[in-house]
């Protein structure tokens, strides 16, 4: 039999950001060799930004359709001329829903979601949250909605190190919902070193600057240069009040460093008993937090030593099986 082609959607990177979830898929499937499928990916041409660009990238999509089309990243509009049998669209998140309103949460909900998902053979989700949501806000059929957990690049690994004298918080993400204000001011009373990789807005900047805090700044970084970041880290501090999955968490257990994030889901599923929990919305949370890792020896080694097993829970090799399955219920 000949072996079927999936593509592989994903958007055009932009200089300032670092898609963990692009790396992802990357990894997973780049070298992946099956008995059925040959597996390409196809990069958007241009980003996706404004109308006219958008357009062209639905009828781009149109033209490079392979035996099954599978979307993933923040483009699932980019289906909407293909064919729905052959069709699968990832959805990471529903934070625009969340943070647009009038007229922009409108146009979001109809050609993000609404549509797509009409057009859609199989809806794939990085977490029970999301899938809960799609059946909660969009009435999405949840028999359509298979959930497949991420899973991180093997470059990732632990290496015993002392701590730094002066303590590195590392800071992964600079997007609204990474809660960067309350993360910034939780460090006031700290005398430590700040890593933040993303682009900080100018009331950010001015913050840290008024707080008198000593940070570094990296944005378009390749992956070599964050496992190097973590590898310099004493926290991973992820602070955030929305996520579609929390793939950094798993990076930072991965490599040893211990992980102070939010007791929301999913971030308290994918850490499991391998981070301290805090409220995102209180600072006084979040920076009694840090105090604790940093001042107790025994709770840091105790958090390396969970964060490390809980990583292993993701497994790429059945994570690969999840989406071969979701091909074979479209091919066969």
């Amino acid at each position: 039999m000949k072996k079927k082609t999936i593509h592989l959607f994903l958007r055009k990177g932009i200089k300032s950001s670092h898609f963990s979830i692009e790396n992802f898929y990357l990894d997973i499937f780049k070298k992946y060799k099956n008995e059925n499928y040959v597996f390409k990916f196809k990069y958007c041409p241009v980003i996706s930004k404004g109308f006219f660009r958008r357009v062209y990238l639905i009828i781009w999509s149109y033209f490079n359709q392979g035996d099954i089309n599978h979307i993933l990243g923040d483009i699932n509009f980019i289906c909407l001329l293909m064919k729905k049998k052959k069709t699968i669209n990832t959805i990471l998140d529903l934070y625009s829903l969340k943070r647009l309103s009038g007229i922009k949460k409108i146009i979001f909900k109809i050609f993000w979601l609404k549509l797509p998902l009409k057009k859609s053979r199989l809806i794939i989700t990085i977490s029970n949250k999301i899938k809960s949501e799609l059946v909660k806000n969009l009435n999405t059929n949840k028999k359509l909605i298979k959930v497949i957990d991420v899973s991180i690049n093997k470059k990732f690994s632990y290496k015993k190190q002392n701590r730094n004298q002066i303590p590195n918080i590392l800071i992964i993400g600079t997007s609204l919902n990474k809660n960067l204000e309350n993360s910034i001011r939780s460090l006031k009373n700290l005398k430590c070193k700040l890593t933040i990789v993303g682009y900080i807005e100018k009331n950010y900047l001015n913050l840290l600057k008024n707080l008198n805090i000593n940070y570094q700044n990296f944005v378009g970084i390749s992956n070599d240069k964050i496992i190097s970041l973590y590898k310099q880290s004493d926290i991973l501090l992820f602070a955030s009040i929305y996520e579609g999955f929390g793939i950094p968490i798993l990076e930072a257990q991965k490599s040893g460093v211990p992980v102070v994030t939010s007791n929301l889901y999913p971030m308290k599923y994918v850490a499991g008993k391998g981070a301290y929990f805090v409220n995102p919305n209180n600072i006084k949370s979040i920076e009694n937090g840090i105090k604790y890792i940093l001042q107790n020896k025994r709770l840091r080694k105790n958090l390396i030593k969970e964060g490390y097993k809980n990583e292993k829970r993701f497994n790429k090799d059945i994570i690969i099986q999840k989406y071969i399955e979701c091909y074979n219920e479209i091919t066969f």
